[in-house]
């Protein structure tokens, strides 16, 4: 909350939801006026969910694209094809990335002499709603897998 507060200072802009979802995660990753100094060094990627999860931006170092990514998201209309909301395939698609991303960081970098480790694995879930039940895998399932391969999840 701390950095959702603090990061507009004393504009009070009219914003929906996302839009703030969208300042926080700016602010997480990039860092911002409030002292929040950013994730330089961490690969970060992003999955969105609605009726389906959907890899947006690949785990990455790239972060200014990853902003492009975060900038370009959107709601799904209601009554459209995408409607609904599929937590549990959005984290199980999260900790499917992240469980893989060890193995093929190491295959990309096996040739150069550039050390990367994964120190800890871990989602941050961002949701506005309740899972309604479209998806593949219940959220309680999903989370115990990623339990199971030492992610953690915060969930805002």
């Amino acid at each position: 909350m701390y950095a959702i507060r603090n990061c507009f200072k004393d504009e009070r802009p009219a914003l929906n939801r996302l839009d703030i979802v969208k300042t926080a995660f700016s602010g997480f990753v990039g860092g911002d006026q409030s002292g929040l100094k950013g994730r330089p060094q961490d690969l970060i990627g992003m999955i969105t969910f609605a009726r389906y999860a959907d890899t947006v931006c690949p785990l990455t170092l790239s972060h200014g694209a990853l902003m492009r990514f975060i900038e370009n998201t959107n709601t799904v209309e209601p009554q459209s094809p995408e409607d609904g909301t599929s937590i549990g395939d959005g984290i199980a698609l999260a900790a499917a990335r992240l469980k893989t991303a060890e193995a093929a960081l190491a295959e990309q970098l096996k040739d150069k002499e550039i050390d990367y480790e994964i120190k800890s694995k871990v989602i941050i879930l961002l949701t506005d709603g309740e899972d309604t039940g479209i998806g593949k895998r219940h959220p309680m399932q999903a989370t115990e897998m990623a339990k199971e391969w030492g992610i953690k999840i915060y969930t805002i």
